[in-house]
């Protein structure tokens, strides 16, 4: 008979989460696991919904939380009273919505898996007082995840230390990836380039991510705008979605760099671009683990990094870590970095098959099928 897995995730088009989401639970036996996913997040492109459908997963959609706390609290238990499960597998990015694990360990008999993504919240407000209670939340939330948990999983130490507040018990496991499809590909090179009507001549530097505050993509127009002042041949990608659009566009303006600044809202296809770039900064202030930094390496693409990425993830002489966020620091490394030809960039390197995304469905599935 096959195990029924409720799988909870955001399920939002374009999220990091999701995407790892997706990687590790299309991968599984559809002959021994029925899935069935409940999504917290809004999905406004529908892009998730639609791969959920493909995969032949049931998604339900919870009321959001920060929208109506009582109503989406509410919706949990009544759910969780009138389904059951063989695994409940919790994917979050902190530990304050801590209800949905209660009742899933009162009302269920289901194995609870929690697994952290992050190292900090996804979100933070700005009025001190509503981040005073969340924290509060937050620090009794990681007593309950770490006490309610059948199996805790995360993807870094500072990962599980965030959710848990502890190593114990924490199986750490790194993010997988599809190595084949993040090799690097000339024509996707040729043809994306071709879209964007950018010469082979000219240089590509990029960030992907969401435009969050976390991920820091502000520091990434300076950086530009100095580094493009002295190399006129540079285009800068910005691909993403988020709440500071619109600061981010008036900050292009402001630096007068709009004719060499490319927009991407979003794309199913972030593997080909990697192809298409010729440079990829990151300079998140906070990050559970730091998928896009790991599969760009896949394609050798020249990377610079903040030191706030997971260790694990600076596996190949093509990413650089770089401590603090000195606009000027960083683009003294970009102007110091040596650009790949296509013939350098191809080729897999050894030292990144650890992170074959059947590795990890491999390791959490025999988490999955263990005691309790």
């Amino acid at each position: 008979m096959k195990k029924r897995i409720l799988v909870v995730g955001d399920f939002i088009s374009g999220s990091g989460l999701t995407e790892v989401i997706f990687n590790i639970f299309s991968h599984f036996d559809r002959k021994k696991y029925d899935i069935e996913c409940v999504g917290y997040g809004i999905d406004l492109k529908g892009k998730a919904t639609e791969k959920c459908k493909e995969l032949g997963w049931n998604l339900n959609r919870v009321i959001p939380v920060t929208k109506q706390p009582f109503n989406h609290v509410k919706w949990w238990k009544k759910f969780f009273k009138k389904k059951d499960f063989d695994i409940i597998y919790f994917n979050y990015s902190s530990s304050w919505n801590y209800f949905p694990v209660k009742y899933a360990k009162r009302y269920t008999k289901a194995k609870v898996i929690c697994h952290s993504h992050n190292s900090y919240y996804s979100h933070v407000f700005n009025n001190k007082i509503l981040m005073v209670l969340l924290n509060k939340l937050n620090d009794r939330g990681k007593k309950i995840l770490n006490t309610q948990a059948d199996v805790k999983i995360a993807t870094s130490k500072d990962a599980a230390k965030w959710m848990f507040g502890t190593l114990r018990d924490v199986n750490i496991i790194n993010n997988g990836i599809e190595l084949e499809k993040l090799k690097f590909d000339e024509n996707a090179r040729e043809e994306l380039r071709d879209r964007l009507k950018i010469g082979a001549n000219e240089k590509i530097i990029a960030f992907a991510g969401a435009f969050v505050k976390r991920k820091n993509p502000l520091l990434v127009l300076e950086i530009f705008a100095d580094y493009h002042s002295r190399h006129t041949n540079s285009k800068l990608l910005l691909i993403g979605k988020g709440p500071l659009e619109a600061q981010i566009e008036d900050t292009v303006s402001k630096l007068e760099i709009k004719d060499s600044v490319k927009f991407i809202p979003y794309t199913n296809v972030l593997n080909k671009w990697y192809s298409a770039m010729d440079i990829l900064i990151f300079p998140s202030l906070y990050e559970g683990f730091g998928l896009v930094p790991l599969e760009a390496q896949v394609s050798n693409l020249p990377v610079l990094a903040s030191n706030n990425v997971a260790p694990q993830v600076f596996t190949t002489q093509s990413i650089i870590k770089i401590e603090g966020y000195d606009s000027n620091k960083w683009e003294e490394y970009l102007s110091n970095i040596k650009f790949k030809t296509n013939d350098e960039r191809k080729g897999l390197n050894r030292a990144l098959k650890k992170f074959d995304i059947k590795e990890q469905v491999a390791e959490i599935s025999k988490l999955l099928e263990s005691e309790r």
